[in-house]
């Protein structure tokens, strides 16, 4: 049993959201009780004592679209690279960087993500994880990381036809096989989701290779109109808006989750809403000076 106090305790219940000096008692897994620092040291004196020095206390937060392929990017410039849109972001970035990743890469962006996530209390992640070096193992690689440092996460690839049918092929395998683990596993900590990119790098067929593989056993994690491209790709070449492609695909639903959705519609936004399916806003995510 840990007693973590002497610390500014944010909690979720609004008849008591704020103790200026509380403590929260843990048994397990399980949170015990919340309350005074003077009361909950008399009431569970047996209790290890985690001094939070003054800080804050409060539940754990929750990075709900992520990618780990990008732990070791940061500051990264790339020579001759000078991007002024979304598309050349990907294709100056982001897709040269997860084209080089190996299991290897994978697993040390994987602890880079990981532990800056725990030091900034992030106890939760939802990964779209990309890494187009080597496919076949890499969702297995991010899961021994998780479990390692005790994370709560939920896992997925990114499904692309970018790189060709061959790449498209293991990156779907990937997600079902990872999917299906997951459901054997049963572990609260470890999840799974089915991953798609962009909608402009995936075609109707691969969504339905996608919806086959998957078999009911998750949901999707897909980004959404990121980028103008996006939408001008799905009214070009299917004649309609993105979120009317996922919704004729049987993407859509209660545990499917739209990443970005900046140009979407307010008609888009009605069958969002209506089909329950969730959404993270992203609305700055690769910026680029024009």
């Amino acid at each position: 049993m840990l007693l973590i106090g002497n610390g500014r305790v944010i909690t979720r219940n609004h008849a008591n959201p704020y103790l200026e000096n509380g403590a929260v008692v843990t048994d397990g897994e399980n949170i015990k009780e919340v309350g005074s620092f003077e009361d909950m040291k008399q009431k569970y004196p047996e209790a290890e004592f985690v001094d939070a020095h003054g800080g804050v206390i409060m539940p754990g937060l929750i990075n709900a679209h992520t990618h780990i392929y990008s732990g070791l990017a940061r500051g990264l410039s790339i020579v001759g690279n000078n991007p002024t849109n979304f598309l050349e972001v990907l294709e100056g970035t982001w897709w040269a960087i997860d084209r080089q990743l190996d299991l290897d890469g994978t697993r040390a962006c994987a602890w880079a993500t990981v532990l800056d996530s725990i030091r900034d209390g992030v106890t939760t992640i939802f990964d779209h994880h990309a890494s187009f070096g080597e496919i076949p193992g890499s969702l297995f690689a991010i899961r021994d990381v998780v479990k390692e440092a005790g994370i709560r996460s939920c896992l997925c690839y990114e499904v692309s036809e970018r790189d060709g049918e061959e790449k498209t092929a293991q990156s779907i395998k990937e997600n079902a096989d990872f999917a299906k683990w997951a459901k054997d596993a049963d572990d609260s900590m470890i999840k799974a989701m089915f991953g798609g990119h962009a909608l402009f790098t995936i075609s109707d067929k691969t969504f339905e290779k996608m919806v086959e593989a998957n078999n009911g056993m998750t949901g999707f994690h897909i980004h959404v109109a990121e980028g103008m491209n996006d939408v001008y790709d799905s009214l070009r070449n299917y004649g309609c808006r993105p979120v009317n492609r996922l919704l004729y695909n049987g993407i859509l639903g209660e545990k499917t989750m739209l990443g970005h959705c900046i140009h979407i519609s307010p008609a888009e936004m009605d069958i969002i809403k209506e089909t329950g399916t969730m959404v993270v806003n992203n609305p700055q995510s690769n910026q680029a000076t024009p």
